[in-house]
C-alpha cells in the first residue's frame, strides 16, 4: 500500500501479490493511507492499483487465522472503520478499477463517491458462496446509496461485467485501458472537491448498521468458510 501525491490528487495504490488481496496488515495500511490522505488538504483521493489483473480480489488469511474469532473481529473492525472513514469524509473519493474488484475489493470501491472502470473490469461478491461475510458492513446500505437492483445483483454471489455494473449505477463512467492510471488521475483532477463538503453532510449511521454489527459474530461460522477453496477459485479466474 502506498500514498502518492500526483498532480494535485492523493493516490492510494493497493498492491499485494497477483490477486491484490488484503489481509489484516493490508487493511491497517489502507486505513493509515486514507487517514493521511484525508488530513492532507482538499485534494481528491484516488484509490487504484498498478496490478492489471485486479483492483482487489478480496480478503485473505491463513486457514488457522480465519477460524480465530479474535482475528476476524480485528478484520471486521478494520473493514468497518475504513468504510466509515470513506463514507464520512467530506473529501471526494474515487475508486479506479481496472480488472477484478471482488469481495472486499468491491466493498472498498462501493464506499467511494465515484467508481470509474475499464470495460474489461469484473465485479462481484463470490465470497458469499465460500462462507466469508462482508467485512465492511456496506452491503445492506447499497439500496440506500446506489440501487436495489445493484444489491440484488451483488447478493447472488456471481461475478458480473462492467456493463451490468454501469447499468445498475455501480460504475459511473468507463475509462480506456490504454494509459489507464494517467486517465484516472486526469478524471480525479476534474472532480470539484469543494462541492463534496456540501454534498457529504458528515457522519451518518444507516439504520441497518446496528443490525449488521449485532449479528455479525452471531452469524459468522468459521466452519463454513473454505479459504483454501476460495484461493483456488481466485487463482483460476
Amino acid at each position: 500500500m502506498s500514498l502518492q501525491e500526483n498532480e494535485g490528487v492523493n493516490r492510494i495504490v493497493i498492491s499485494n501479490g497477483v490477486n491484490n488481496c488484503l489481509n489484516n496488515d493490508g487493511l491497517r495500511d489502507l486505513l493509515i493511507a486514507l487517514t493521511d490522505a484525508i488530513s492532507s488538504g482538499d485534494s481528491p483521493i484516488l484509490i487504484t492499483s498498478n496490478n492489471r489483473k485486479a483492483f482487489c480480489m478480496g480478503y485473505t488469511a491463513a486457514c488457522r487465522r480465519i477460524t480465530d474469532k479474535m482475528h476476524i473481529r480485528e478484520a471486521y473492525s478494520l473493514g468497518t472503520t475504513i468504510a466509515r472513514t470513506m463514507l464520512n469524509s467530506q473529501r471526494a473519493i474515487i475508486s479506479a478499477v481496472d480488472g477484478y474488484a471482488l469481495g472486499l475489493g468491491l466493498e472498498i470501491a462501493l464506499c467511494s463517491d465515484i467508481i470509474i472502470a475499464t470495460e474489461r473490469s469484473k465485479f462481484g461478491m463470490p465470497e458469499i458462496a465460500f462462507g466469508l461475510p462482508s467485512l465492511t458492513g456496506i452491503l445492506p446500505e447499497i439500496p440506500e446509496r446506489i440501487s436495489g437492483k445493484a444489491y440484488s445483483l451483488i447478493k447472488r454471489g456471481r461475478i458480473f461485467d462492467a456493463t451490468e455494473a454501469r447499468s445498475t449505477g455501480i460504475v459511473s463512467e468507463f475509462v480506456g485501458e490504454l494509459n489507464f492510471q494517467k486517465k484516472a488521475v486526469e478524471h480525479a483532477k476534474k472532480v470539484e472537491s469543494r462541492l463534496f463538503k456540501i454534498i457529504k453532510h458528515g457522519p451518518e449511521t444507516s439504520q441497518n448498521r446496528s443490525i449488521v454489527d449485532d449479528l455479525f459474530f452471531k452469524i459468522y461460522d468459521p466452519t463454513c468458510l473454505t479459504m483454501s477453496q476460495l484461493e483456488r477459485f481466485r487463482n483460476s479466474i
